[in-house]
């Protein structure tokens, strides 16, 4: 079996290396950056918002912090709008796009990096329900997409290692993949967690073997970098991540009496995360609708400006106001081994702190890590129910506006926030029992929560268990995200959260698993759509000829005929390039072009009568680019592109979720039948 195995020349071998280190330590240096920043700017914010309580009194403070929190929105949503609209957003659905082997590249251009890069620290510091894993993990991708492009300018022998257009997880995406699990890796300190993260979230078809290994040492890499740097700052990686404070063997994690309200609550997070997805997917469509409309769409960008620095005003209002009528405690030590947990004091008296003040004021990584604590934070069943109800509903409502952030560590928030609530519920409830503390039950609610919405198992299990510290708490947890995915996939009211966007967006992704409504369609159906101009090519064409081939469509592929059948395939970003620098003779550029010089074989040929489901596979696992259509004779019929194929999979799926219908609650037989004539249409 040794002569199946893929051997690269040494110089294709190190090239590859060479961007899997220049992106773990890129990731690492922007990690170390990014926390430092928004660390310090939240303190200035705290420190100033309690001053002006302190002096002028609760409502004057939560005016202050209706200012801050406008400023910082109106100056990150200025940064992206004016100067990379494409920043705008996690820029997870591009990714995903771009991972799947189609071209979604021009989102890793230098100036979208450098503004997702500021603005994922000054929303950060706003103070908006949300958090910086999918910038992140986007961030890693584009560095790792950036390094590449360089490489293969200044090398020509890299070009075709390093080809942009290859739909096979090449160079470039193997790095974009690693620089992802890096960016995980650094926000919850689990080198494993980020690379079961990018492994779930790509799928194995895009995974190949060697992919593991140079993963996991960019992850060991970055990771290392990044406690150097930390431990040059005399500071520790805890203080940075995602971490519940763990106190030895002598503190009891659950027993048999906490299995039932496990229970209850990943039935609970099953069912509230396709609620919360199709209620996010909701806002998201009717914000679009208001920019679009007439009034609002001169004043663009202006008005996606003050849309967020309206709503950042709004999350300032709500927090304080909630935090306002919010119990105090006395303060507690929060203090282990010299790191602290961040509580605020806000509206209390000296040597106290207000809960809820303390998880909606803060970052949403700064609020997991209350959630999760186990015995320094206290806080009421009311005081969790006001918390939760306060920031599933800015989650909700801050779907659609055009920053770059995530929704994964809020996700997080909700289930965590949902824990505490059941949790303080069976405490009050059975004072008599021993049940686990409230911190173990908003681990529970944040794996169930978060694996329903992402549609992951492992990856959740692992950052979790590693943010507790503690793989005692791996059984409950597998328990949780099992019940939760399958309560959500019972109920299918919605996707994934990633793959509505993908389908929002209209961002070209070619799922791994075979699309029902594909089933209904015949081979020619799925054809791209060649007029005639694009399919009366000669070898040596006239230039008019190859231009008006290229207006005719947009197909990624155009063939070059012989006597009815198809003999090379012409790459459409190949013959544009071709036509661009076409030689010229003494002066005069040449009116006939050579365009065999851009062909490639035509390779595979499928059958007309050949069914979708057994094509399917070529283009979605074995990454074919193109396919001629031919009849039994072998005569042309048309070309199925990869890309093609995508488009017209978006374009069903977008039809069906506009109309309510869902693959996996098919009706009748009569239903789909006319769902798929009217896509046809």
């Amino acid at each position: 079996m040794g002569c199946l195995n893929r051997v690269h020349p040494p110089s294709e071998i190190v090239t590859g290396w060479i961007v899997i280190v220049l992106t773990a330590v890129a990731m690492a240096i922007a990690n170390l950056i990014t926390v430092f920043s928004v660390e310090y700017l939240v303190t200035l914010k705290f420190y100033i918002v309690q001053l002006a309580v302190d002096t002028r009194g609760v409502v004057n403070g939560i005016f202050v912090l209706m200012a801050l929190m406008a400023f910082w929105a109106t100056l990150g949503a200025s940064l992206v709008q004016l100067l990379a609209p494409d920043a705008g957003g996690s820029g997870s659905a591009e990714n995903k796009g771009w991972l799947n082997g189609f071209d979604t590249a021009r989102f890793f251009s230098v100036r979208t990096l450098v503004v997702r890069f500021v603005a994922v620290i000054i929303f950060n510091t706003t103070g908006y329900p949300c958090g910086r894993e999918g910038p992140t993990v986007t961030q890693g991708s584009g560095l790792a997409f950036l390094f590449c492009r360089c490489i293969s300018s200044k090398h020509k022998g890299a070009k075709e290692y390093l080809d942009m257009r290859s739909g096979a997880p090449g160079a470039v995406r193997m790095g974009c993949i690693v620089g992802g699990a890096c960016g995980m890796a650094m926000i919850f300190d689990s080198p494993l967690g980020g690379i079961l993260y990018m492994f779930e979230e790509v799928g194995p078809a895009l995974w190949p073997v060697e992919l593991t290994f140079k993963a996991f040492v960019g992850c060991v890499i970055c990771t290392s970098i990044s406690y150097a740097l930390l431990a040059m700052a005399h500071t520790s990686i805890r203080q940075f991540v995602i971490f519940e404070m763990w106190y030895g063997p002598s503190v009891k994690d659950y027993s048999y009496r906490d299995v039932p309200g496990f229970l209850v609550l990943s039935l609970f997070c099953g069912l509230l995360a396709p609620l919360h997805t199709m209620l996010c997917l909701r806002v998201a469509a009717l914000r679009k609708r208001c920019h679009g409309e007439t009034r609002l769409r001169t004043c663009q960008p202006w008005a996606k400006i003050a849309d967020a620095t309206l709503f950042a005003m709004f999350c300032a209002l709500i927090t304080g106001f909630t935090s306002w009528i919010s119990r105090c405690f006395p303060s507690e030590a929060h203090n282990l081994s010299g790191e602290k947990l961040s509580s605020v004091q806000f509206d209390c008296p000296a040597q106290h702190f207000n809960p809820v003040a303390s998880l909606l004021l803060t970052t949403p990584d700064g609020a997991v890590k209350l959630l999760f604590n186990r015995d320094n934070f206290v806080m009421t069943g009311r005081a969790s129910a006001i918390a939760f109800l306060t920031y599933f509903t800015m989650n909700v409502a801050f779907t659609g506006v055009p920053v770059p952030t995530g929704n994964f560590t809020g996700t997080m928030v909700i289930g965590g926030m949902a824990g505490r609530v059941m949790g303080c519920c069976l405490s009050e409830c059975f004072p008599s029992m021993d049940f686990a503390s409230n911190g173990i039950y908003a681990m529970i609610g944040a794996a169930a929560m978060l694996s329903s919405f992402k549609q992951m198992s492992v990856a959740c299990v692992l950052f979790i268990s590693g943010a507790a510290n503690n793989v005692d708490l791996i059984p409950p947890l597998m328990l949780a995200v099992s019940i939760s995915l399958f309560t959500s996939r019972w109920t299918a009211c919605t996707r994934p959260w990633d793959e509505e966007q993908v389908i929002l967006k209209k961002v070209p992704y070619l799922p791994a698993e075979f699309c029902k409504e594909l089933a209904h369609f015949s081979t020619l159906d799925l054809m791209d759509e060649l007029p005639r101009e694009a399919v009366s090519l000669k070898a040596l064409a006239e230039v008019k000829d190859v231009e008006a081939a290229l207006k005719s469509c947009e197909a990624p592929f155009l063939p070059l005929l012989e006597e009815g059948r198809c003999v090379s395939l012409l790459p459409r970003p190949d013959l544009e390039k071709l036509l661009r620098k076409r030689p010229s003779n003494d002066g005069a550029v040449e009116e006939l072009m050579d365009v065999r010089r851009c062909a490639e074989p035509s390779g595979l040929q499928i059958l007309e009568g050949t069914s979708p489901a057994s094509l399917y596979p070529l283009f979605a696992q074995a990454h074919v680019q193109a396919a001629c259509v031919v009849t039994a004779s072998g005569l042309f019929c048309g070309i199925i592109s990869r890309a093609g194929l995508a488009a017209k999979t978006t374009a069903i799926e977008l039809e069906a979720q506009e109309k309510g219908f869902r693959s996996n609650h098919e009706d009748s037989d009569t239903d789909c039948d006319s769902d798929s004539e009217m896509a046809r249409q």
